[in-house]
């Protein structure tokens, strides 16, 4: 069902396969104390033929064994990939690039904004994935069975996913959209000051809420045409922060705070919404 990586020669073996592949599916298992207190603990990888589960505790410094993992020639498939970033991270001090994450793609395709891996299995394959090990203590060795099963189907299907998404995506620019947002994903998760904006509200409330209320039928608008996820799009967070930092600091400002595709959907009917 899987093989076990657990000392750099094995490591370095498997990185040299792994590079020559167009794809791998990858997850993390890892134990995160603080936003910036985290280590990986387990790195699965599935490249359409095996599993390997990493033993990153054993393995402490991969160096350039993992190279893969930062190479722009092999696509990584991941599910809400935030966290997976910041966990290889930790172990690599590297970037992972060129991503391509299941649960983003959904989204995109109009369905669920943050369905989990389970769910989107069961949604598209009609699998049912068991989710015992959840919570388990990644960090304590030796890992059980139940934890080994449970990591390495954690990678099983992401390949099947990518090319479903993917063949989807393609007929319009919507693979493109999903790759601007991972760029910026990466961008806030490394490079942006942690401190939060704070937006300020500029108009009396009831005026903001008058605002507000039209600019979310321009997104569900949109969202409707497009057979995106609204709250992917545009959720009503992000849509205040726009309003309160348009009208602030001007419109133009507020819109290269966007990906590109977002900005082109709503550019339009937000200028005519606040001229």
């Amino acid at each position: 069902m899987f093989t076990f990586i657990d000392n750099l020669g094995d490591l370095d073996f498997l990185n040299q396969e792994l590079l020559t592949k167009d794809f791998v599916g990858v997850d993390t298992e890892f134990r995160r104390t603080t936003k910036e207190n985290m280590k990986l603990a387990l790195l699965q990888v599935n490249d359409g033929e095996e599993t390997y589960l990493i033993d990153t505790i054993s393995i402490k410094e991969p160096c350039e064994s993992s190279s893969f993992l930062y190479s722009p020639s092999v696509t990584k498939i991941l599910h809400s990939c935030k966290e997976d970033l910041e966990a290889v991270f930790s172990w690599t001090n590297e970037f992972m690039v060129n991503i391509f994450d299941t649960q983003l793609a959904n989204s995109l395709l109009g369905k669920d904004y943050s369905i989990g891996y389970q769910a989107l299995v069961e949604q598209e394959l009609g699998i049912i994935l068991e989710k015992n090990e959840t919570r388990s203590n990644w960090l304590r060795r030796p890992l059980t069975d139940s934890q080994l099963k449970y990591a390495a189907l954690d990678v099983e299907y992401l390949l099947h996913l990518y090319s479903e998404q993917k063949e989807e995506m393609s007929k319009t620019a919507k693979l493109e959209w999903h790759n601007q947002d991972i760029v910026k994903l990466i961008d806030n998760t490394f490079y942006s000051d942690p401190a939060q904006r704070d937006f300020s509200r500029v108009l009396p409330r009831e005026e903001e809420n008058i605002l507000l209320i039209k600019f979310h039928s321009i997104i569900e608008k949109v969202a409707l045409e497009q057979k995106i996820n609204s709250t992917l799009f545009f959720s009503k967070k992000s849509q205040k922060d726009f309003l309160r930092l348009a009208l602030s600091e001007g419109m133009e400002v507020a819109l290269n705070n966007l990906t590109l595709w977002r900005r082109s959907l709503i550019r339009d009917d937000l200028r005519d919404l606040l001229a």
